[in-house]
């Protein structure tokens, strides 16, 4: 039997994530892999969407079929790599970030989605190792926030904590989560005025003849065969404590600020001249459902990309009139905030980009269209943007602290083309920015935006 279950499109390949924990435990090797593969089959019967295919090509839809050989699957769905004296998680990233979905054995088991167990030879003083746990798969499947909350379930298992798990093979149909959609209670009775006219806002947002700001595009060739680069930089405890108590005064979050911050960082980057009409835009600007859940959805088990875009486009103008610096991180943190209240508050948000994957495409529209041959569209220019998404508070999904596992910190890697991503999230009471990209940017480019974007930030908390 084989059960269909219309999650979307299968999201395209560049779009492929590796996210995952580096944790100390006093587990030895052996033990710890026998924990990670009892782990693993649990979260399969609890997220069985992690076992799904994506089979048509023309039009993909997820496919579930119950395992006849649940050992062979756990053989090939769990990695356990060596790294020797250092666990290194940046490189390792990298060299996965080159790696191409999906993942077939000899005996043809496709799947979408492999776990890692990183293990290392050093010891600590207090006879602990360092280890990792990673997650590579479709951005179909993992988002951030559903990611962390597995990697929780993954640690408490290890810890031999947590929910009881009875693996009933014939039953793990039941648990495929169901489409954003009902996750969210279900169609909106507004979406037909409210909804249609979120939609129409989003279309006259991107329909702007006005150019967007972003940097400079990078003058060297791309080559996707290159590692990605990633850099990361941290604020202090003092200092994270300080920036959320001033956003607080200034009624703004910290994404308004940061979302302010990562702007003013361009400009400074690639200056605007004077009289110049360019405006900043956010459409790819990332929400988790996970806020909009509606019982029985349990946002611990439901495992599949769950987010949302924010409709954020707007003229520079007035923050330009502005000549001080910090004046203009508080006026545009103000700005995203107006925004971020009046989208986030809208009834018909959650199903805003599930509305935007069921417009009618151009090909749709004309199906008698000449295809584009693969070389045209390689060769055709891209638009290059850098996007910034918070995150958030890990520990509100991730515990770092287990019976037998501590959660020291995490790493997060998505193949890309043409645009340069900063993460940023909280943990043990930081503020984290990763920058990462192609080497087409350079290196230097992507750690100045990543340091201008953190010095910005910490201009609210200036008082000179």
């Amino acid at each position: 039997m084989t059960a269909m279950a219309d999650f979307g499109s299968f999201l395209n390949r560049d779009t492929e994530v590796c996210i995952g924990i580096n944790f100390t435990s006093s587990l030895r090797v052996e033990e710890l892999k026998d924990h990670a593969r009892e782990a693993l089959d649990k979260l399969r019967f609890v997220c069985p969407i992690i076992a799904c295919t994506v089979e048509d090509t023309v039009s993909p839809r997820w496919v579930y079929t119950p395992s006849a050989d649940r050992d062979a699957w756990l053989n090939l769905a769990l990695a356990i790599e060596e790294r020797g004296p250092s666990l290194n998680p940046y490189e390792f990233v990298q060299s996965i970030n080159l790696k191409r979905l999906p993942y077939v054995d000899e005996n043809g088991t496709t799947i979408l989605l492999r776990a890692y167990l990183l293990t290392t030879s050093n010891e600590g003083d207090d006879g602990n190792r360092e280890y990792g746990l990673y997650f590579h798969g479709s951005h179909a499947i993992i988002d951030a926030g559903p990611a962390l909350h597995a990697l929780n379930l993954m640690c408490e298992w290890i810890s031999g904590e947590g929910m009881d798990v009875k693996i009933e093979p014939s039953e793990e149909w039941k648990n495929l989560p169901v489409d954003p959609v009902t996750a969210t209670g279900g169609p909106s009775e507004e979406w037909k005025t409210a909804g249609t006219r979120l939609l129409q806002e989003f279309g006259e947002q991107n329909a702007r003849t006005g150019p967007c700001h972003t940097l400079t595009p990078p003058s060297r060739p791309l080559n996707m065969s290159d590692p990605p680069f990633h850099y990361t930089v941290t604020t202090s405890v003092s200092e994270t404590a300080a920036i959320i108590a001033e956003t607080k005064k200034l009624g703004v979050s910290v994404s308004a600020l940061y979302y302010a911050a990562h702007c003013l960082a361009q400009i400074k980057m690639n200056s605007i001249p004077d009289g110049a009409e360019v405006d900043f835009s956010g459409g790819l600007t990332v929400v988790a459902l996970e806020r909009y859940f509606k019982p029985p959805v349990n946002p611990r088990t439901h495992f599949i990309s769950s987010h949302t875009l924010m409709p954020l486009r707007f003229s520079l103008a007035p923050v330009l009139m502005e000549r001080s610096e910090k004046g203009r991180l508080i006026m545009m943190a103000k700005m995203f905030q107006e925004r971020f209240d009046r989208y986030l508050s809208d009834p018909c948000m959650p199903h805003l980009f599930t509305a935007m994957s069921m417009l009618p495409t151009g090909v749709d529209q004309d199906r008698n269209a000449e295809p584009v041959r693969k070389e045209e569209a390689e060769e055709a220019p891209m638009p290059w943007w850098c996007t910034l998404n918070n995150l958030g508070v890990v520990e509100k999904r991730l515990q770092t602290q287990h019976r037998r596992i501590t959660v020291g910190s995490m790493c997060i890697g998505i193949r890309l083309r043409n645009s340069m991503s900063v993460h940023m999230w909280t943990m043990h009471s930081k503020l984290h920015f990763q920058v990462q990209g192609s080497t087409a940017w350079g290196e230097e480019c992507m750690k100045t935006l990543l340091e201008e974007t953190k010095r910005v930030g910490l201009l609210v908390v200036d008082e000179s």
